[in-house]
């Protein structure tokens, strides 16, 4: 009989598992991709202005973000027609804008804006807002405490001028600053893209005509469809704009000003995520990248993942962009230049990163798929972090929300036949075929949490001497859970053959009656501090993230008469009487208790 060796690899699809055939020897090039772990910073969800700390403040449909040299966020509030700081510790302040929808240049607080959008922080401090209902540009100042018009006259058509003040630009929306030559690159709701010059000149660069429309081409004659927010590379040599209408990522090479349009392949689906093709040709309904209403886009790079044998042939660093969309809810990651599927060949490709997997709105701060926005809008990138950390205007949630990235690893699961060929007739329970096959003598299954429809894999043996290898992505903050049953011998590790590394599951059943249930996760970077809160039983090294505490006493005296106390926090309480001296003795011999432990910041502790 020949060797029944049936091998997969299963991939998210919605509620579904696909099974897609791969060879053993391939199974190593499947390529995981990073998620965006997403977590609110600012705004309590309730449309409203208020200052304050995390989600104790209130924002109005905040539309753009941007992230200084220091860590500040600076949001324009839109609906609340301000400019808004959030600080590295996460706390809310006004910084310009009096509240109405008007138009006045004036002191920080007295100045007014009409629905703020795009907002650029300059490497010399300036701030500069798209304050779009005003067909202007404005310009902040917090040094000299003053807002003032840096573009636009404030009539709602299109002329350009050789004073900055006296054009004409049709509600700006998004905005990029080139460091190098001070130019200032604007999208109007005309479909055009405008450039204010250092000099004060403004003039049309893209789509002089103004009509909406789809053309790659070069300087005016090139077409856009309500383009929103722009970025610039590393070098400030190429544009990328949000083509929100066409549904496309445009690129400008500003040497020449020539448009193109970013088009590679996307991964195996757009709901399966962290998954990359590893076929050197995809079907042709994975061939182009599709976005649904793309709106905010930062640009960063990151470490390419490049495969041993390519390293001498691609950068060792991928140019990437992360694009909110803003109909269906969701935040993708594109990968311009890299090493994208594993295959050890340079191409672009485009992920899943944060955000419903079924374009669904809502607000849950998770991993992933697992999280979900409402309309995300602008969005900015930490400088120096490699992409690793991202701030979003969640403009429908009434929301600032941080997306850090959470890199993979590959599990590999092996899973073999522990049934003797000549023992089948002691398993009455199971329907016998013919050969030496049974119909499922084992079975077996791994799963992550139940709300983030991350990889899952499962499957029945059948054959005495059959044997499964199967690739899994698995990340550090979830927690997996698995299931065997019957005679099979299961290895979960995160290497190949067993090499080397971490191997978090063997088991082994022998009788059709074996059964093996638990949860494990990923040994990682983490709190090794078992009496920190945020200690991590499952982190290998510790990453200097255990939260320290401050030891704190609590005395209790009786003044004479009868009382009792009570004290709680997370994972403590205590309480208790106190009273008076007993008759005869001295004052000083009423009750007193003294308590110590050990309180963490950020954490509200109460007394009774």
């Amino acid at each position: 009989m020949a060797h029944r060796v049936p091998q997969y690899f299963f991939v998210r699809l919605l509620f579904a598992s696909i099974f897609l055939p791969v060879p053993v020897n391939r199974a190593h090039e499947l390529s995981c991709q990073p998620e965006g772990k997403v977590t609110s910073i600012s705004g309590s969800g309730i449309p409203g202005f208020r200052d304050g700390h995390g989600v104790k403040s209130h924002f109005s449909y905040p539309a753009g973000v941007a992230v200084s040299s220091d860590g500040s966020v600076y949001v324009a509030d839109s609906g609340n027609n301000r400019i808004r700081r959030v600080s590295s510790k996460g706390h809310v302040t006004w910084i310009a804008g009096s509240g109405l929808a008007g138009f006045s240049n004036d002191k920080l607080l007295r100045a007014e804006f009409n629905r703020p959008q795009g907002i650029v922080t300059t490497p010399t401090g300036l701030i500069f807002v798209a304050d779009t209902l005003n067909h202007r540009i404005r310009l902040v100042s917090l040094h000299e405490g003053l807002v003032s018009t840096y573009a636009g006259s404030g009539i709602a058509t299109y002329r350009d001028a050789p004073v900055a003040t006296q054009a004409c630009i049709r509600g700006p929306v998004g905005l990029a600053y080139h460091s190098f030559t001070g130019d200032l690159f604007i999208s109007d709701t005309d479909s055009r893209i405008r450039v204010v010059r250092q000099v004060g000149i403004v003039e049309t660069v893209l789509n002089g005509a103004g009509i909406a429309g789809y053309l790659d081409a070069t300087g005016i004659r090139a077409m856009f469809n309500r383009p929103s927010h722009m970025t610039l590379n590393e070098d400030e040599s190429i544009l990328y704009i949000a083509d929100r209408a066409n549904n496309r990522i445009r690129q400008v090479d500003l040497p020449t000003m020539t448009v193109t349009t970013i088009t590679d392949f996307e991964s195996p689906s757009q709901d399966a995520g962290t998954l990359a093709w590893n076929e050197s040709f995809p079907p042709e309904s994975q061939r182009g990248i599709h976005f649904d209403e793309p709106f905010g886009i930062a640009f960063y790079t990151e470490p390419a993942n490049v495969v041993e044998d390519a390293k001498k042939l691609y950068p060792k660093r991928a140019s990437v962009l992360l694009v909110s969309e803003l109909r269906s809810h969701r935040l993708r990651r594109l990968v311009l230049v890299g090493d994208v599927s594993g295959s050890g060949e340079a191409g672009s490709a485009s992920f899943m990163y944060a955000g419903s997997y079924n374009a669904v709105s809502g607000h849950v701060d998770e991993l992933g798929p697992a999280s979900m926005f409402h309309s995300p809008s602008g969005i900015s990138v930490v400088p120096g972090t490699d992409g690793g950390v991202a701030f979003v205007a969640d403009a429908g949630n009434h929301m600032i929300r941080r997306v850090e990235k959470e890199l993979p690893t590959q599990l590999y699961i092996s899973v073999n036949s522990n049934l003797h060929p000549n023992t089948f007739e002691d398993v009455d329970e199971y329907s016998l075929g013919n050969g030496n096959m049974a119909v499922s003598h084992g079975y077996y299954s791994i799963n992550g949490p139940p709300n983030n429809e991350t990889s899952h894999a499962f499957g029945f043996v059948s054959y005495s001497d059959e044997a499964h290898v199967l690739t899994m992505c698995a990340y550090p903050s979830l927690e997996y859970f698995v299931i065997f049953k019957g005679p099979i011998h299961v290895i979960i590790s995160d290497v190949f053959h067993q090499v080397k590394g971490n191997v978090y599951i063997s088991w082994k059943g022998t009788g059709p009656e074996d059964e093996r249930a638990e949860t494990f996760r990923l040994k990682h970077r983490g709190c090794t501090n078992p009496s920190a809160p945020n200690y991590n039983a499952w982190a290998i090294h510790d990453d200097g993230s255990c939260v320290h505490g401050t030891r704190v006493v609590f005395e209790v005296n009786s003044n004479g008469q009868w009382a009792s106390y009570q004290l709680e926090g997370p994972g403590f309480y205590y309480g208790d009487i106190v009273g008076p001296a007993n008759e005869g003795d001295y004052p000083e011999d009423a009750d007193g208790h003294i308590i110590g432990f050990t309180a963490w910041p950020q954490v509200i502790y109460t007394g009774i």
